[in-house]
């Protein structure tokens, strides 16, 4: 239960037992203990690779938003960005709740430095065909 309350999945256990238990269960005493073990394994394997792809889109966005400030960056820099962003000591022991919130912050960074970016040009047009 806890492997399904840090996924988020805790309201979706019956399903997932009996779709593992092959519609022998959805009762999680029912199962018997190798099924546990199996259904944890897969539980945490499959957390971990979530836990992966959200890291890698956060190191994206934030590479995405140098590259748009044109200003150079590597990995260790953007990891200390996104650990001083989430006030955290290592990049690996940032939640995952957390992990989506700073994906989605600077990928908003993204869009408002995009669209800055048009309205400054947009007046500087604007004062050449003043001059």
């Amino acid at each position: 239960m806890t492997l399904l309350g840090k996924q988020g999945l805790l309201d979706q256990r019956d399903v997932i037992i009996d779709n593992y238990t092959g519609g022998r269960t959805t009762s999680a005493k029912e199962l018997f203990p190798e099924e546990i073990d199996n259904l944890c394994s897969t539980l945490e394997k499959k957390g971990s690779e979530n836990l992966d792809k959200k890291r890698k889109r956060v190191i994206a966005a934030i590479f995405g938003l140098y590259k748009l400030m044109n200003r150079p960056a590597n990995m260790e820099y953007v990891k200390g960005h996104a650990c001083r962003a989430a006030k955290a000591e290592n990049f690996n022991d940032i939640p995952p709740s957390r992990l989506d919130s700073l994906y989605n912050a600077f990928l908003k960074a993204q869009k408002d430095l995009e669209y800055t970016g048009r309205l400054v040009e947009g007046h500087f047009f604007e004062q050449k065909n003043y001059n």
